[in-house]
């Protein structure tokens, strides 16, 4: 007798800051794909502070879906800090960010979901980051060949969309509130041997000008969380009695 297909159930968080021509795009990409593909969900709304109509288009969504929470920052305090709130009041076992600059094409999305509970972790990886900016391009590649020589995971993406698990992610200490915390979050994650699938998503075209991850405080940001990383600081007293005896890292898909 085979065991009964664990529920998909996912709290979903989506940041934004001054998104008012892209956040509605991105909540009817996911919202209809969540009722879907997964059998419960909830969705987070982070303002981070927006000064244009980011917000209220956000509460205008909450209205008509109570499983849609809007979260208000009156000033800029980074995708981490959104992030680690809805954290704490997530009421399922996975969560996920998805940025509101609806820079994932659907179909990614999409598949991303229905790899929910195939590992402790579900991590996605952008299959068409050549088609970005050059310097956006060499940053991404640069940054994960860095990452795979100092950890040793060897993954396709360390930035892209990822499904975590709350009961682990709540035990990892992480004081990076910017472009870091998920790189942060999920290397301390692999450290305790959890195990993880690798699922392909594409970006939809970016929009031209400057990007807010070129910024030089990124790059510090990025050296100190990876500093962090190397001292084991973001991993605190957990009960590694509790990871399964053969837990380790999945084949790439």
């Amino acid at each position: 007798m085979t065991s009964p297909k664990a529920a998909k159930k996912l709290t979903i968080v989506i940041p934004a800051l001054n998104e008012q021509d892209k956040i509605a795009d991105t909540i009817d990409g996911v919202l209809p794909l969540a009722r879907e593909l997964l059998d419960d969900f909830e969705i987070f709304l982070i303002d981070d502070g927006s000064d244009d109509a980011t917000g209220a288009i956000m509460d205008d969504y909450a209205t008509r879906d109570s499983r849609i929470i809007v979260r208000h920052h009156a000033e800029r305090r980074g995708v981490g800090a959104g992030f680690k709130y809805a954290l704490s009041h997530a009421k399922f076992d996975a969560i996920t960010l998805i940025p509101g600059d609806h820079a994932f094409q659907d179909e990614g999305i999409a598949r991303m979901f229905k790899a929910a509970g195939a590992a402790d972790i579900v991590i996605t990886y952008r299959d068409n980051q050549s088609d970005r900016s050059v310097n956006r391009s060499i940053q991404s590649h640069s940054l994960r060949f860095i990452l795979n020589c100092l950890f040793g995971f060897w993954l396709s993406d360390y930035h892209s969309m990822i499904i975590y698990p709350v009961k682990w992610l709540r035990q990892i200490a992480v004081d990076v509130d910017g472009y870091g915390y998920q790189i942060c979050s999920l290397i301390s994650l692999l450290q305790l041997g959890l195990t993880h699938v690798q699922v392909p998503v594409s970006l939809n075209a970016e929009l031209k000008g400057s990007s807010r991850a070129l910024r030089p405080h990124t790059y510090l940001q990025l050296g100190q969380t990876i500093l962090s990383l190397l001292r084991r600081v973001p991993i605190r007293n957990i009960d590694l009695s509790q990871v399964p005896s053969d837990a380790g890292r999945t084949a790439a898909r």
